[in-house]
């Protein structure tokens, strides 16, 4: 099996029972009792806790080997993944989410830099999407299965299974032979690289922010929202990722026909619209239409994101880049998250976090529409084969 298959093996189990965990995690607070403050500011203790280490995680990545890198964050996946279940006090909870939610970002900061080092200019969208394509396809049936399954057996002992099962995740990543050349050369970016680097950390601010207020919550706002049980609302949460999934896989077609960063600028302006509607319609299947419809048409571009933006930098920086933007990424979820703890006390503080996001998801398409002028068909020597 070639290096890309593997990676994306890799991406497959893991992704699997990352899924499973996630769709209960939230439902299994609400049913200790915890209420959307408490929620979300666990949350946000997760997402600063993939802030802080995953910028040391990308680092470390670039100085000794991503390989070696997922080895060791794998097994501090599982024990804080399941730690956090058998909470002692607040300050437990809160230090095992934190942990668990820094290396638990390992997988989304790698794997695409893994996949550059294996790849070419001529191949590379094909294989980012293929291998986004599998990370939304595990949200189907990880969404799905873990909303059944914790409805049928219990919260709990699913998400502990699932944690003890992601183990095997590391087979198809012990078995790929590494480019273990470093380079301690000190990298120059060009005026070109500099300004697709400050693209790269700008959109990633202002959808992070955007995406913090409300997309970690998706549970819990169908829940509060329309009294959804955890297997209606796993199958919601698997519809919107299988969309994203066809979408992703097939990117690179769509890429090189339309082009990629047009097909780029297309979803950014499409985006904000659809999240205005979401903060005024509260009939459930039309909320949850949009809801799918928001998810797919924003997702499915990243692998063309991914590849626009690491293709046009220095390799030997990649995951260090991907480790900061991760950094930046997390940081302005982790504040989001608080924000959508205090607003949403009440069910009519959800308008106002939907009409807050579609105005961070705007500034993001105007910084991108910059960044299409800017681009001037350069995208067009990634889509050779």
């Amino acid at each position: 099996m070639s290096a890309p298959l593997m990676i994306t093996l890799y991406t497959l189990i893991n992704g699997l029972t990352r899924n499973i965990y996630q769709v209960l995690f939230n439902l299994y607070l609400k049913n200790l009792g915890y209420n959307n403050e408490i929620v979300g500011t666990i949350m946000s203790y997760n997402l600063w806790g993939g802030a802080i280490l995953g910028l040391l995680i990308g680092f470390l990545a670039d100085k000794f080997g991503r390989k070696k890198v997922i080895l060791f964050t794998q097994i501090f996946i599982v024990i804080f993944g399941i730690w956090r279940l058998f909470p002692t006090s607040f300050l437990s909870l809160y230090i095992t989410s934190f942990l668990y939610g820094g290396f638990n970002v390992t997988s989304r900061i790698l794997s695409n830099v893994f996949l550059v080092d294996y790849t070419h200019y001529g191949n590379r969208a094909k294989f980012f999407g293929l291998n986004f394509g599998t990370v939304m396809f595990t949200g189907v049936i990880g969404n799905a299965l873990g909303g059944m399954l914790g409805d049928l057996f219990g919260f709990k002992s699913i998400m502990i299974l699932a944690m003890l099962l992601r183990i095997f995740a590391l087979v198809p990543i012990w078995s790929l032979k590494e480019n273990t050349r470093r380079s301690n050369i000190k990298i120059k970016l060009t005026g070109y690289q500099k300004k697709v680097f400050a693209y790269y950390l700008f959109s990633t601010m202002s959808v992070g922010f955007g995406a913090g207020l409300f997309i970690h919550f998706g549970n819990v706002i169908f829940y509060d929202l329309f009294s959804m049980s955890a297997t209606l609302i796993g199958f919601v949460l698997a519809l919107a990722q299988f969309g994203t999934s066809l979408g992703a896989t097939f990117s690179h077609k769509l890429g090189k026909k339309f082009g990629a960063a047009k097909l780029l600028l297309i979803s950014h302006f499409s985006v904000p619209i659809l999240i205005l509607l979401m903060a005024f319609i509260r009939e459930p299947v039309s909320f949850t239409s949009i809801y799918i419809a928001r998810f797919t048409i924003m997702n499915m571009v990243n692998p063309i994101f991914s590849t626009l933006i690491l293709s046009f930098l220095p390799s030997n920086i990649l995951a260090s880049t991907s480790g900061l933007n991760n950094f930046v990424n997390n940081a302005m979820r982790g504040v989001a998250a608080i924000l959508f703890a205090n607003i949403t006390r009440t069910l009519n503080g959800y308008w106002v976090i939907f009409l807050i996001s579609s105005i961070f998801y705007l500034a993001n398409a105007l910084v991108t529409l910059q960044f299409y002028k800017h681009i001037n068909g350069r995208d067009k020597k990634l889509y050779s084969n």
